[in-house]
C-alpha cells in the first residue's frame, strides 16, 4: 500500500479539478475508496510550486500536509521520516535548518 501521496502543483489546485465541486483531496479519497481500500487513504502532501492561494484541503486536515515554495528540510521530512503528518511538523521543519540556528527572539 502507498503510504504517502504528493501531488505537485504549478497552477491552481481547483482550476485543475474535473469537478469543481470535488477537492483534490475528496477526488483522491473516492478513487481509493472506488478502489476497494476503504477508509485506507495514504498521508498526502499537497506541493504548491507557484505562488498561488488556492488550497485543496483545509489546514488542520490529519494526515494532509499544504507546501508551497521548495526547502530541502521539508524534502528531508516528506522522503526520510516517518509518522503521521501534520501542520505543525511541517512548520518545524520548515525552520529547523542550519541557517536559522542563530536566529534569536528578541521581545
Amino acid at each position: 500500500m502507498i503510504k504517502r501521496l504528493f501531488v505537485f502543483s504549478d497552477m491552481e489546485f481547483d482550476q485543475a479539478s474535473e469537478t469543481p465541486w470535488e477537492t483534490d483531496y475528496e477526488a483522491i479519497v473516492r478513487k481509493f475508496r472506488e478502489s476497494g481500500y476503504g477508509d485506507c487513504v495514504p498521508e498526502i502532501v499537497f506541493w504548491n510550486l507557484r505562488d498561488s492561494r488556492a488550497t485543496p484541503v483545509p489546514g488542520d486536515k490529519t494526515g494532509v500536509a499544504l507546501v508551497s515554495g521548495f526547502s530541502k528540510n521539508l524534502m528531508t521530512l516528506f522522503l526520510e521520516e516517518g509518522g503521521i503528518l501534520n501542520p505543525e511538523d511541517v512548520m518545524e521543519a520548515a525552520i529547523s535548518g542550519e541557517e536559522y540556528s542563530k536566529l534569536v527572539v528578541v521581545d
